[in-house]
Formats: C-alpha cells, structure tokens, sequence
C-alpha cells in the first residue's frame, strides 16, 4: 500500500534522511525504533509534507498509486489527512487551545468538503469510538480542560475523522501513565487500518507490530519481521538496544551503547554507527549497503 524508495530529507547541505526505503502492505503493522536524532519522525513528516521551513524531500513515497513525494502539494494535499493521517507526540502542541475539541475534528472533515453539519455529528461519533466518555459534553471542551490521555484520543479522533488508509503514530503514548498507555495501544491496534509507529519503547513495538525498522544516522540499518530482528539482531546497533532494554541481575551493570547520536551532518562516514561500535574495524569506513532477503541488514561485521 505504501512504497517508499530512495527517500532523502535535507537541510540545506546537510542531509537528514538518506536513502531510506521501505514499504507497508495493506493492513500491517510495521514499528520504526532508533534513538533520537535517528530520522524517524522526519521519514514520518515528510510524508506529511509537514518538513519545517528550509528541510526538503526528495526520492519516491506512493500511496497506492498516488505519488506522496517529489510532486506539487496540490496534487497530494486531498490524500494528507484522508487516506493518509498522523496522530503526533505531544497533544497540547498540536491542538488548537482556542478551539473547542469538537470543532477541531469537524475542521479536518468540512476541510475535505463535508458539510459542517454532518461533520459536527460526526465529530461527536469519533469521540464516542476513541471512547471517551460523554462525547457531546466532550466536543464542547477546550483541549486545557481535558487529561492527557483524553486530549491523545482527540488526537486520534482527528486522524481518523476521514478514513484513512494508514495512520502514523510517533510516539502516541510517551507522556501518558502506564494504565492509560495501555488502553491507547489497545484502541490504536483496534482502529488502525494499517500502521506505521514510531517508538523508542521496544516493548511498545513487541506488542504492536508485526515488521520492524531500525534507523540509525538518518539510515535503516536493519529491518525484517519482528520476532526475527528481536530474537536474532544483525546489526550491531540493534543489539546494543535490545541489550540496553533488558532487564539484568541485580548488582550487574546494566549494558549501555557507548557515546552518543551525533549532531546532524557529523555522522562518521562509511557505516554511520562505526564511532560507537565496539566491532569496527577500517572495513567499515566504507558504507555497507542493506542486505538480506526479508531480513536485511547494513553491516560489515554482523552479529550471528
């Protein structure tokens, strides 16, 4: 359903996102994990077309056979927001604070030529689908008046307020306590047609997704089924967060990747993560291309 190929983010000379391919097929669930400064939410805004001012796209990105990427706006923008839609980070920032709540899940639909009359009862049903309680008393609300976990199932209600074909997640649930976690995860899996989330939390992506990708450096370094890229990491990245993610026996040392993400545009070159890999050796200066039939990886010293 989704096909991204030979994606590359800049800013000015520095690149952000390179060359990252990959694709969804109806229905499936892929995570993407990495740290911050990976690239993730970057991949995930420029499908958007929501780069910030001065930081372009180029390569492919479709949507069926609809182009998201390397076209004119006009010729996407009716797709952003219907077939494809985003549910962000952090509500409050998102969220008009001078708009009550149900104003704001009518606009994204009367925006996409719904009368306003019927997206304000429709307004009224999504809040009731993300299950929040009293849904009219809710749609009359402003976002300071509600919880964080009520204010991110607005956040929801929004993105699916026009039935879209994939929803992207980043980091739906970073802000939230672990109770009502759950219940957003649960809600996300119920609703969600097809799936692009984005997490630092592996046990998040364990729960939710049935492929993952591992970025790194503005790069996919590993990517494959999930049950094989956690049981059985490539990559030397990958292995260093699983192992960090672990639990370890009380007094022992918890394991740790040494160093930290580089700023953006002083990633080594040759093999991104080659500064913090305890493997690297002068093979590794040159840049490993991804590799593997299902699951691939881009190193030149993999793990067994």
């Amino acid at each position: 359903m989704l096909t991204v190929e030979g994606l590359h983010v800049r800013a000015d000379a520095v690149e952000l996102v390179h060359d990252v391919s990959f694709t969804i097929a109806p229905g499936e669930r892929v995570g993407l994990i990495g740290e911050s400064g990976s690239g993730k939410s970057l991949t995930a805004l420029s499908l958007m077309g929501l780069l910030p001012e001065g930081v372009t796209a180029s390569g492919r990105a479709r949507l069926g056979e609809r182009d998201l990427v390397g076209v004119p706006e006009s010729r996407v923008k009716d797709l952003r927001g219907r077939a494809l839609s985003m549910v962000f980070q952090e509500p409050m920032t998102a969220l008009n604070p001078l708009m009550r709540v149900g104003a704001q899940v009518a606009e994204v639909m009367t925006l996409h030529g719904r009368p306003r009359h019927e997206a304000r009862e429709r307004a009224v049903e999504l809040l009731e689908r993300v299950r929040l309680p009293e849904p009219g008393q809710i749609a009359r609300a402003y976002p300071h008046q509600l919880s964080g976990g009520q204010r991110q199932r607005v956040m929801l209600a929004i993105a699916l307020a026009n039935g879209p074909e994939l929803l992207i997640c980043d980091e739906p649930t970073t802000a939230l306590d672990v109770t009502v976690q759950k219940q957003m995860l649960d809600l996300i899996a119920e609703v969600a047609p097809a799936l692009l989330f984005i997490t630092h939390d592996l046990a998040v992506i364990a729960s939710m997704c049935e492929r993952v990708l591992v970025m790194y450096g503005g790069r996919v370094v590993e990517s494959g089924p999930l049950r094989d890229v956690f049981t059985r990491p490539r990559h030397r990245y990958t292995q260093g967060l699983l192992a960090a993610s672990r639990l370890t026996p009380r007094g022992t040392r918890l394991p740790t990747i040494a160093g930290s993400v580089p700023p953006a545009g002083r990633f080594p070159s040759g093999c991104v993560f080659r500064n913090r890999c305890p493997h690297a050796t002068p093979a590794c200066e040159t840049t490993p291309a991804l590799t593997g039939d299902g699951h691939a990886h881009a190193c030149w010293h993999p793990a067994d």
